[in-house]
């Protein structure tokens, strides 16, 4: 049984899956996609137009002294809101800087993996501060709107440097 299954398996690989394009890309996946673009960017308003009115949002493994164990987790469009305000005021970001190497939808899921290069500013002159780590993020559409963020950030290792800018 375990070698038919194998087998099945090893014949499932060499099929192609087809390649990615805007017609074969659930609507889940699309507005998913088009809201990442207003996080990147941290564009609460734009964000806002795609929460429904109870959107959770979740990084359970964010750490900090403002933080407790079980990292963040916001019940609703309005704490979401408030909870980024207050890092943007706090920290000033230039950019999340997101690089996505995967991007999939399962059952309203879009699961969104690769890594956060966010960038801040610094008081010396063409230079800024980069904070980079492994970022998965998983959003949940439903009805055309996201009713769930989970973000997940390797927030105990991340790479930590300062950089030149033109």
């Amino acid at each position: 049984m375990l070698r038919k299954i194998l087998i099945g398996l090893a014949a499932l690989s060499c099929v192609s899956a087809p390649a990615f394009t805007q017609e074969n890309m659930s609507d889940a996946e699309r507005i998913a996609r088009e809201y990442m673009i207003h996080y990147d960017a941290l564009d609460l308003d734009a964000m806002e137009d795609y929460w429904a009115d109870d959107v959770e949002f979740f990084d359970v493994t964010a750490m900090g002294p403002e933080t407790g164990p079980d990292g963040i987790a916001m019940q609703s469009g309005a704490e979401a809101r408030e909870m980024l305000s207050n890092f943007i005021e706090t920290n000033q970001p230039i950019e999340l800087g997101f690089e996505w190497n995967t991007i999939f939808e399962s059952n309203g899921r879009v699961i969104f993996m690769g890594e956060v290069n966010a960038l801040y500013p610094t008081p010396t002159d063409g230079q800024v501060f980069r904070w980079n780590a492994e970022q998965v993020t998983v959003i949940t559409v439903r009805d055309g709107q996201i009713i769930r963020q989970r973000d997940f950030a390797n927030y105990a290792n991340p790479d930590r440097s300062l950089v030149r800018v033109p």
